[in-house]
């Protein structure tokens, strides 16, 4: 710090200091102004100046009565905005403190008796809520059946070869498709783009299911199914609930493009939406937006591209507990919330909204819907319908 003594030193400090004070001075006198000014009285209107005419007490009655309409109009939204924050305040404590009694629950006693509990009617009701965060993908590990027998062993087996699959051409081909999809899987998120955190990891996961099932391979879609579980679990169990998800009949079906196989799911949607929401049904016939536009990519991916995130992780709650039926539950909900809409849309503009839907998707919204869907026929479940068709 500068002293007085220290001025003769530096010949422009004197001035300096003196500049800064008068400036301070003048920033505080101003700052005091437009405090008065901005406030509530700036909105009174004070005497005119002496070379204008003065009001007279009709116009200043007039003008104080604007100023207090103004004031009590501001009171009010302010209100409106302070109530709403409050309620706001409130649901998001109800949900913190629901969601902290939801994972003791979770956590002490369900999932150390997972296999005798997990069928239970409480239990039910428990995982339509959804499923806390910090427990999901112990509960999704736990629910996947790991039909394929698949270990640890074989994961790390499968990533020690993933150098030499390279060596062919066509599954070099996987890896540099896995590798371009993979930066642009949940690009908001920065998790699994280059250099993110989780990139090595999906990576991984994507590249040993195609040395463990080179028939099959790679194909758009799968990174966000793998996306979807690697943000749940490490990637070894990643690895193995994937490997079981794609097996299961209607990814089955999907991923190995066997087209009359989907052409019985796809028959069979649409005669539960005919059920369901006939005027949907009858407007996309008319309008030739089939099930194989929008249905499909829901399917590939398990709705991780069409939804919020948050949303896409309580249907996971649901599809990973019911099976595929609970996907087809969802489709015919979604076109439930939004028939008024879709109703008003041409093919090219409902196959578009049908691919990414809004961003402002209520869950409670969604699932009050899927509530209403009756997806059985005639006495039939959705799998024995199914079976009975393939």
């Amino acid at each position: 710090m500068l002293d007085k003594k220290d001025d003769h030193l530096f010949p422009g400090i004197k001035q300096m200091k003196s500049f800064f004070s008068r400036h301070q001075n003048t920033s505080s006198s101003q700052n005091n102004n437009n405090e008065i000014i901005g406030g509530s009285l700036g909105l009174i209107q004070h005497t005119r100046p002496s070379n204008l005419p003065a009001k007279n007490p009709a116009e200043e009655m007039q003008h104080r009565k604007q100023h207090d309409e103004i004031l009590e109009k501001a009171r009010k939204i302010d209100e409106r905005v302070k109530k709403k924050n409050n309620e706001l305040r409130e649901r998001n404590i109800k949900k913190e403190d629901k969601l902290l009694c939801n994972s003791a629950t979770w956590n002490n006693l369900i999932i150390p008796n997972f296999s005798t509990l997990r069928y239970k009617k409480n239990v039910y009701d428990l995982w339509w809520s959804g499923l806390p965060p910090s427990i999901r993908g112990r509960v999704w590990k736990l629910s996947i059946n790991n039909t394929l027998n698949l270990t640890i062993d074989i994961y790390n087996e499968c990533e020690k070869k993933i150098i030499n699959f390279a060596d062919n051409k066509l599954h070099n081909d996987y890896l540099t498709a896995i590798k371009l999809d993979v930066s642009r899987t949940f690009p908001n998120l920065c998790l699994f783009q280059n250099n993110g955190p989780l990139n090595e990891s999906l990576n991984s996961v994507l590249s040993a299911y195609c040395v463990l099932r080179p028939d099959v391979g790679y194909l758009q879609g799968m990174s966000f199914i793998a996306a979807i579980l690697t943000l749940n679990m490490d990637k070894c169990d990643a690895f193995i609930c994937f490997s079981n998800l794609i097996d299961n009949p209607c990814h089955k079906a999907a991923f190995t493009l066997n087209q009359n196989k989907m052409n019985v799911y796809y028959n069979l949607f649409m005669k539960i939406l005919s059920i369901n929401i006939p005027i949907i049904y009858k407007h996309f016939l008319n309008s030739g937006l089939s099930p194989d536009f929008y249905l499909l990519d829901w399917i590939y991916t398990i709705y991780s591209k069409a939804m919020p995130l948050d949303i896409v992780c309580r249907v996971w709650d649901m599809f990973i507990r019911d099976g595929d039926e609970f996907l087809f539950k969802t489709a015919i909900g979604i076109l439930n919330i939004y028939q008024k809409q879709l109703l008003n849309m041409d093919f090219v503009r409902g196959a578009q909204f049908l691919k990414k839907l809004p961003d402002n998707l209520c869950a409670d919204e969604l699932f009050d819907s899927i509530k209403q869907i009756n997806i059985n026929i005639d006495g039939n479940n959705f799998q024995k319908m199914v079976d009975e068709s393939l």
